[in-house]
């Protein structure tokens, strides 16, 4: 090997740093006995995945033509989110932990009331 060069690159066995069997163990951590995928462990990542489940059911009443019911729901379930946040203790955060609790529910209560105070207030319209 010359100066200012780089060896040949040698083959190693698979080691932790081997992205196949990183995608491995991710695999096997997922999954439970059976290969059955597992719910998860943490109340915060639970109330992140139910949430996110009542959002989309909105979404999919709006798609349907019952806006007022979707907008509702999905206002409903920001506002269930925020509340169940509230009591969610530190370390069963989850998913949750990227941000911190007070924003989150600020947000969620803002996000939640206006599209609520929207779905109720807003006058209907006669169809075209």
């Amino acid at each position: 090997m010359g100066r200012g060069r780089l060896g040949d690159p040698e083959p190693r066995g698979r080691g932790s740093d081997d992205a196949g069997d990183a995608a491995e163990q991710r695999g096997r951590l997922l999954r439970g006995p059976g290969g059955a995928v597992r719910p998860p462990r943490s109340r915060g990542s639970r109330i992140y995945l139910i949430q996110l489940a009542a959002v989309l059911v909105g979404l999919v009443l709006v798609i349907a033509g019952a806006w007022r019911v979707g907008v509702a729901t999905v206002g409903a379930s920001f506002l269930i989110a925020a509340a169940l946040r509230a009591v969610v203790t530190p370390d069963q955060y989850g998913m949750l932990r990227v941000r911190g609790k007070a924003f989150d529910m600020a947000w969620m209560l803002v996000l939640g009331g206006s599209l609520v105070f929207l779905a109720v207030n807003i006058p209907s319209q006669p169809p075209l």
